[in-house]
């Protein structure tokens, strides 16, 4: 099995203590003043983190040493793929309703992504897809990539 990620490791993880921070400063801040860069700004990583989380599967299928190509991709090839794919277009559709339409619904299908994110890789990883501990890591930092979003959805300064 491949080794653990560990520098991949440490940005995921501070990828998701980012929008727990912004989320919580929004939710708190958000009852003195408005904060609405701020809100823009935590939607717009949001739907950049998504994609690189859905990346990563593509980065693990890249690193595959495949010495001779074979006819056709297989089961866990094209479960990468599909992951990165549905992280990349979910991401660009939540930031895109919510920088033209509601920030609320943004922030909501950001939530909805990267909830929909750990249960699709959970199936990856019953298949051996990640190396061992990997896993834990996204969904520690899913989890509050979530709890940043669902702060920043319940942010009182009404300028959604």
């Amino acid at each position: 099995m491949r080794q653990f990620p560990v520098t991949a490791a440490m940005l995921i993880v501070l990828g998701g203590v980012l929008p727990l921070l912004m989320g919580g400063w929004l939710f708190l801040a958000g009852i003195v003043m408005s904060l609405p860069h701020l809100t823009l700004v935590l939607l717009t990583y949001g739907g950049c983190l998504l994609p690189f989380y859905g990346a990563m599967n593509w980065g693990f299928l890249a690193c595959k040493p495949t010495i001779i190509l074979p006819k056709r991709e297989s089961l866990r090839d094209k479960r990468a793929i599909l992951l990165g794919c549905f992280a990349f277009l979910w991401g660009w559709l939540a930031m895109g309703v919510g920088a033209s339409g509601s920030l609320k619904i943004g922030f909501a299908l950001e939530i909805g992504g990267f909830l929909s994110l750990i249960l699709l890789e959970r199936l990856a990883n019953r298949h051996g897809d990640f190396p061992p501990g990997y896993f834990l890591v996204r969904v520690i930092s899913s989890i509050l990539c979530v709890i940043g979003f669902t702060l920043a959805l319940l942010s009182p300064q009404g300028q959604f």
